[in-house]
């Protein structure tokens, strides 16, 4: 019997589930929200940013509620996905994913909202991705319609290209 090669979209669909049932069985989301929150905080293009969008979290993902809460604080604009803001809207985008590389690669959902949406904001936005850190790998399966981020943040660690200072 011959092998048969995965698809991408099979690569994708394997890593999806996987990586989604290990972010629904973390006991300690909370501290590592927390941490990821407090990294974020600290690049220079945050703190600058003055429309800033923030994804509301699904269950596993990191909540990110303290960090639309220190935005609103700050007194910047902070707006959901869910709003459907105008792409030019945005300084900033904070964006979640299933599975990330330190190079910026992304895996989402898989509906591609953001691989739609993230290519028509202004050039000088920053895309952030979030997650934990297991959720950062060497490789992820891509495809050429997936956009890649400027930085990603786990709280184990910040990736950033050198659009991304941190104070």
């Amino acid at each position: 019997m011959g092998t048969t090669v995965a698809t991408v979209g099979e690569e994708k669909a394997d890593l999806r589930r996987d990586l989604r049932a290990r972010r629904r069985g973390l006991a300690d989301r909370t501290e590592r929200s927390a941490a990821i929150v407090h990294r974020l905080v600290a690049f220079q293009s945050v703190a600058a940013a003055h429309r800033v969008m923030v994804f509301s979290s699904l269950p596993g993902e990191p909540d990110l509620e303290p960090l639309a809460a220190w935005c609103r604080a700050e007194g910047k604009d902070v707006v959901v996905p869910e709003a459907e803001p105008d792409p030019s809207w945005p300084d900033l985008v904070v964006v979640p994913g299933v599975a990330f590389t330190r190079t910026g690669v992304r895996l989402g959902q898989g509906g591609g909202w953001y691989d739609r949406f993230l290519p028509r904001t202004r050039p000088a936005a920053v895309h952030i991705g979030v997650g934990f850190d297991f959720q950062l790998l060497a490789a992820v399966p891509s495809e050429p319609h997936d956009v890649r981020l400027h930085g990603v943040v786990t709280d184990a660690g910040a990736w950033w290209s050198t659009r991304m200072r941190v104070r």
